[in-house]
């Protein structure tokens, strides 16, 4: 090979070499951007276990616990939020308001009124797998908990439930 097409081929390989670590840059970020996205998208949400509770005391906001009230006890979210909770194994849906700290018990998200618990029908079996959503300017309190991708639907098996 003269030269000349040694350094053409010296060139080549030069820009190979740069095209292959130019696409692995890229194929990284752009995997790196996707999971961002996935992250950020269920930010503003958390699933786990559910529970219903009933004080004959004061909340953590200073109200008396009302039973047939729409509350919730949450460790993170501000007292006053109004939260969605979707039952997991049904597919109710409700807004309830957080007015108490809680639960704390070890893995459980959440702890429902009463009335909070009979409308997402769990009343009867007290414990029930669940996802919260809140606004995005407040998914900053959300901490653990996330969602898989398993919970986005509610098992059909059990919509014939009822209590």
């Amino acid at each position: 090979m003269s030269w000349n097409n040694q350094g053409l081929a010296q060139r080549a390989s030069h820009i190979s070499a740069v095209f292959l670590f130019i696409s692995a840059l890229l194929i990284v970020f752009i995997a790196f951007v996707l999971r961002l996205h996935d992250t950020e998208r269920n930010a503003s949400s958390q699933c786990g276990i559910a529970s219903w509770y009933k004080l004959t005391s004061r909340t953590a906001s200073g109200d008396l616990m009302d039973a047939t009230g729409l509350t919730a006890a949450h460790l993170t979210l501000p007292i006053g939020t109004n939260i969605h909770v979707t039952n997991l194994q049904n597919g109710k849906t409700l807004t309830v308001t957080v007015n108490d700290r809680g639960p704390y018990v070890k893995n459980r998200l959440i702890d429902l009124s009463k009335a909070a618990a009979a409308e997402l029908g769990f009343l009867k079996s007290g414990l029930t797998e669940v996802r919260i959503s809140v606004p995005e300017e407040l998914k900053q309190y959300l901490r653990g908990h996330e969602c898989k991708k398993h919970h986005d639907t509610y098992n059909e098996k059990n919509t014939n439930m009822s209590e």
